[in-house]
């Protein structure tokens, strides 16, 4: 499940999270209007964020692909109801490590004479 977040910071304000694109860009337009007049505030923030409320841009890339993944994961319906977050964080670090892993054994061989 995608999580977007609005942030204004002139108001110093955040929007509730948002489920969808256009829920944000909905959420963002009302916000400038009744309170900028239509205008843009500087540094005005909009973009999904993880579970833990962290940015996806402001993550590296690596951490980033973690946190989607392990988002991901975490959605799965879990019947026991125990260790769901941990799980869906050890999945996620164990496919990027089996996709680099792959990776680089398909570059190892490519350069094989």
């Amino acid at each position: 499940m995608r999580r977007y977040l609005y942030r204004c910071p002139v108001c110093r304000t955040t929007s509730p999270v948002c489920r969808n694109r256009a829920e944000l860009t909905s959420e963002s337009d009302r916000h400038r209007g009744i309170l900028h007049g239509g205008h843009y505030p500087d540094g005005e923030k909009a973009g999904g964020v993880d579970r833990r409320g962290r940015w996806y841009a402001d993550l590296g890339l690596v951490a980033a692909a973690h946190a989607c993944l392990a988002d991901a994961y975490a959605d799965i319906p879990d019947p026991g109801g125990m260790g769901r977050r941990l799980w869906a964080e050890a999945l996620s670090w164990l496919t990027l490590t089996a996709t680099a892993l792959g990776a680089l054994w398909a570059t190892a061989a490519a350069l094989q004479p």
